[in-house]
């Protein structure tokens, strides 16, 4: 029996996120605590901490926790432990949270008071904003336990968009838990306000994207994905100055973000049997061939041009490969279905070893030049052209190990003697063959695009092919650029072997 229910339900910091200092003086220190980040120490050390990051020493009176963003006060006097404390234990302050919800709650504005932990506990909320699927609201904690809005809201019916405690854990729909410390107000008066983060955004109004624009290391994102963003059946990925359209016959022409050239892709359902229209320059100048992006700070190499499907940089995964890009450091990574090698060139920019596997020579001839253009040399890195079952097999009757295997393939293929593939129904015996391949304490990495397929089938499908001993380790939520009111598209989840 293979244990589905993903073992770490926190998200990870977003890559550049750190603790904005909101106020300080001798006795009071106020931050702004981005989502992913331990209010203090846990002991297991493998998230960052807000106490440590500012230097300890100061005094906690309150916690968020590690996926909640917003106003986190910390004591640096017994004067500032006084504040606090008749804020936080004599109910005289204010808490105000922003929070996005699954569904519609039993009222406009109410009240929830079912103990929490065994302890009476009381919320109240106030509907903001509510469409099809998800509801923003309002929410004062007049009490303070673990974990009270969350499990408020879910005994409601209505769980925090992207709580994987709380929610359901394999279906997750927000790049990060939806809920948001919005201000505290002390008991002396005194009030502090963190900004509402990105990815808010869609449900209180503002850019969804802006974190992505503001950063300098990063060129390269999605700006328009379908229904979500009001525009069904098209979807627009920016790749510097040039834009990337795919849209459905149905979808309709509105206007376009600026730049400098728009490439279209009049889109089919299935494009694995040809009849498939080629991209065409649709506006503008041509980019240059190879054109040079970036996502928080790593190189890559894209091709725009009427001769290709795929520009060689699938978007959606952006943030598995920003945390190669940080946490790869000596690792033996397999990279199958490896297309233009993205996941290979992240790992090699921490210090990966790796060996890329694709039936296509062509891309696969594109990772040297990424590694160059990231100044890593290429020698350590091996590319295998050919049938990705077949190099399962030898390289496992070889004896080798990897301490992390990812298995990213195609929907649907024809592959090698024009078997054709098929995700939903060849997935466990594709994972059947990967498994051997992961070292003891390493892990795989399962994604699909196929939206048929909902993540707890999905899982399933994977489960059926792993032999005992590897567990669900974490569900990958949908970067900010890719808002789902559903399933997302993609589904990524990491196994651990025991």
């Amino acid at each position: 029996m293979i244990r589905i229910a993903p073992a770490e339900r926190d998200g990870l910091p977003a890559p550049g996120e750190t603790p904005r200092i909101l106020f300080q003086d001798a006795d009071l220190l106020v931050v702004d605590k981005p989502a992913g980040w331990l209010t203090h120490p846990d002991g297991a050390g493998r998230r960052p901490d807000v106490v440590s990051a500012l230097g300890g020493g100061l005094g906690v009176h309150q916690r968020l926790d590690v996926d909640t963003s917003g106003v986190l006060c910390f004591s640096r006097s017994p004067a500032g432990a006084k504040a606090l404390a008749a804020t936080f234990e004599g109910r005289s302050g204010e808490k105000r949270y922003l929070a996005v919800v699954e569904g519609r709650p039993p009222a406009a504005r109410g009240r929830l008071d079912a103990p929490v932990a065994g302890a009476a506990a009381e919320t109240r909320y106030a509907v903001r904003a509510t469409d099809d699927g998800w509801t923003c609201l309002d929410v004062h904690p007049v009490t303070g336990r673990r974990h009270q809005i969350r499990a408020h809201l879910a005994g409601a019916g209505c769980p925090v968009r992207g709580d994987q405690r709380y929610g359901d854990p394999l279906d997750v729909r927000a790049p990060r838990l939806l809920l948001h410390c919005a201000a505290i107000a002390l008991a002396d008066g005194r009030r502090f306000e963190a900004a509402t983060p990105p990815p808010f955004a869609r449900y209180v109004g503002g850019d969804l994207r802006a974190g992505l624009r503001a950063d300098p290391g990063t060129t390269s994102f999605r700006e328009v994905h379908g229904a979500a963003d009001g525009w069904p059946g098209c979807t627009v990925d920016r790749y510097d100055d040039w834009l990337w359209v795919e849209r459905a016959p149905e979808a309709g022409e509105r206007p376009l973000p600026s730049a400098r050239g728009v490439f279209l892709v009049e889109s089919m359902a299935d494009r694995s049997r040809g009849a498939q229209p080629a991209p065409r320059l649709l506006a503008g100048e041509a980019p240059p061939r190879p054109l040079r992006v970036l996502e928080h700070g790593v190189a890559f190499l894209v091709d725009l041009s009427p001769e290709q499907l795929s520009t060689g940089l699938f978007l959606d995964q952006r943030p598995q490969r920003a945390w190669l890009a940080r946490h790869a450091a000596g690792m033996r990574v397999l990279n199958t279905f490896a297309h233009a090698g993205a996941f290979s060139v992240a790992a090699a920019v921490a210090g990966a070893e790796t060996v890329s596997v694709d039936l296509s020579r062509r891309w696969l001839e594109r990772i040297p030049l990424q590694l160059q253009e990231n100044s890593v040399d290429p020698a350590r890195h091996d590319l295998i052209w050919g049938d990705v079952f077949d190099w399962l097999r030898r390289l496992g009757n070889r004896g080798e190990r990897f301490d992390l295997v990812i298995l990213d393939p195609p929907g649907t293929s024809v592959g090698k003697g024009n078997k054709r593939w098929s995700a939903a129904r060849d997935y466990p015996a594709l994972t059947a063959l990967a498994a051997p391949l992961v070292a003891p304490g390493g892990a795989l990495w399962t994604a699909t695009n196929v939206r048929a397929l909902p993540p707890a089938r999905f899982a399933g499908l994977v489960a059926r092919g792993l032999p005992a001993g590897f567990a669900l380790e974490r569900v990958c939520p949908p970067p900010v650029d890719h808002p789902t009111d559903g399933p997302a598209d993609v589904k990524t989840f990491v196994w651990r072997r025991g």
